[in-house]
């Protein structure tokens, strides 16, 4: 009974941590040679006016592979990051590791140094 109550407080706890994490934008600052890769792959994605690639302004389902959970996200530039109402800048470790990304594919985030494992689900274009 023990084990099972402390197992269980331990799981939600990691899941709250998570969650936290890629609420919190830590990655404000990339390398030279990493934000010069995202710019890179936004000049790529600019003229991508079809769903199939993640890019600024899609709406994005995805799924913990850990543990099913489902998240869904906006990809937005660094100025509208709101992680509360699921705006994820392009600049965050989230948005980095999916942009240019298709439905199918797996984008992979350190949090607290362990990788995470997201599946894309669905991509779509943002409804205003």
């Amino acid at each position: 009974m023990t084990y099972s109550f402390f197992n269980g407080f331990f799981q939600n706890l990691i899941l709250k941590t998570e969650t936290y994490y890629l609420q919190n934008s830590f990655n404000t600052s990339l390398r030279p040679t990493a934000l010069a890769g995202v710019i890179s792959k936004l000049e790529q994605l600019k003229n991508n006016t079809t769903s199939d690639n993640v890019t600024v302004g899609r709406q994005i389902c995805l799924v913990n592979l850990q543990d099913q959970q489902e998240y869904q996200v906006e990809l937005v530039y660094p100025q509208k990051h709101k992680p509360s109402a699921g705006r994820y800048s392009v600049i965050s470790d989230l948005g980095v590791s999916l942009l240019g990304r298709s439905k199918g594919e797996m984008a992979e985030v350190n949090i607290l140094g362990k990788p995470v494992l997201f599946m894309i689900k669905d991509i779509g274009l943002i409804k205003k």
